[in-house]
């Protein structure tokens, strides 16, 4: 059911509404506080919808024992940890170290995890527009895509050829959390739910294809990404390579002085 009717219609329609949002919010919210509580709206309201479906079939459907969704209480998925790292990136201190890899990795990561969550939607392809699991999760992600571009829009971070070492957290975090989550079901016998895509390729005529190659292709993509954009945004001696120079300038000088001081 991929890209039939309905499904063009929710990603146009989802497009010129989070396009709207994030324009209007450039030119109404200026106050740091405001862009601040702005981001955390986004980032609870995708939590809120994502668990949307239990209360739904509590109250709605009158199911007295409603089932949870593995994601909703294990991270086995791309979407599910940038869903979670969106709540943590906007109430943590945004000038810690740490966090500012996240913003990296969530401004560019991030997009590309709410981008696919709704072209590539495993329970669209399944239902359709029939079933409300599959309704809140193209709004889980369309909520999610908005709070992730605006980190860049709200100018929490500016994209640059350092965002690599942001990307490349970001992937050793699924990394690490694809591993721990396939080893815990091992260890509980559990069936394997190929967390990361590491124990499977997520289609079968591509067996190449899996958390680490994507990544991978993800930051050489950022690379050429910040490259173009410092091209176009910053004077010369502000750019990587200069920086890179620079720096071995330095080194070489200092270690000029000791060996003279020597």
């Amino acid at each position: 059911m991929l890209f039939d009717l309905p499904h063009i219609l929710y990603m146009v329609f989802s497009g010129i509404v989070t396009a709207g949002i994030l324009i209007t919010a450039s030119f109404l919210i200026k106050k740091q506080t405001s862009k601040d509580w702005f981001l955390r709206f986004w980032a609870i309201i995708t939590v809120v919808i994502h668990f949307s479906s239990i209360y739904y079939d509590y109250f709605i459907v009158k199911i007295e024992h409603p089932e949870l969704e593995l994601s909703m209480f294990i991270p086995a998925f791309a979407c599910n940890v940038c869903m979670w790292l969106l709540v943590i990136y906007a109430f943590a201190n945004k000038e810690n170290k740490f966090m500012k890899l996240v913003s990296h990795f969530l401004a560019l990561g991030g997009i590309v995890c709410g981008a696919v969550g709704i072209l590539l939607n495993e329970a669209y392809d399944r239902n359709g527009l029939t079933d409300f699991d599959t309704v809140k999760g193209l709004l889980s992600h369309s909520t999610m895509l908005v709070g992730c571009i605006y980190i860049m829009v709200g100018k929490y971070v500016k994209i640059r050829v350092h965002s690599v070492f942001g990307v490349a957290c970001g992937l050793l975090i699924l990394l690490v959390d694809g591993a721990v989550v396939n080893a815990l079901n091992k260890i509980f016998d559990m069936p394997s739910v190929n967390s990361m895509y590491l124990e499977g390729a997520p289609f079968d005529n591509m067996p190449y294809l899996n958390t680490i190659t994507i990544g991978i292709v993800g930051i050489v993509a950022t690379f050429l990404i910040g490259v173009i954009v410092e091209f176009f945004s910053l004077e010369k001696n502000d750019r990587w390579y200069s920086k890179i120079r620079k720096n071995i300038d330095v080194r070489e000088e200092d270690e000029s002085i000791k060996g003279e001081g020597k």
